[in-house]
């Protein structure tokens, strides 16, 4: 599984944190995927009585499929990646598992009493991103 774009976005949908692991393709492209799977999110957040955070495969565009997570607060941490021989069961687990880890590194983020949030918190997630491969 090759991740090509990790991003962040508030309770409100703005773009906290966008990184493109994709040297051919714009931001752009991913910005796009990012905001068309809010509308997602959404939809299976009102239809959803569950409390499960991670809410798995949320489309497929073209050879990149697009995962989401949601925080208890509301923001949306979006996977893009490519469709990947492996079974969707070990995928899942696999992008689960990313999700949760920079979860716990953008709340390490906020949470570091000496955090400000104007910030450039990029450089601090690209790290703990940066961790995970």
């Amino acid at each position: 599984m090759k991740i090509h774009c990790i991003a962040i976005l508030n309770r409100h949908d703005n773009p906290i944190y966008l990184r493109n692991f994709d040297e051919q393709q714009e931001d752009v492209k991913y910005h796009y995927l990012a905001h068309t799977s809010c509308d997602i999110i959404e939809e299976r957040l009102a239809q959803s009585k569950s409390n499960e955070l991670f809410l798995g495969l949320l489309q497929t565009v073209g050879e990149m499929v697009v995962h989401g997570y949601v925080t208890n607060t509301g923001h949306k941490i979006i996977l893009v990646s490519s469709v990947s021989a492996e079974s969707a069961a070990i995928r899942n687990t696999r992008v689960k598992e990313i999700c949760q880890s920079i979860h716990a590194a953008y709340v390490a983020l906020v949470c570091n009493p000496f955090y400000e949030n104007n910030q450039d918190e990029k450089l601090e997630l690209d790290l703990a991103i940066e961790k995970l491969q």
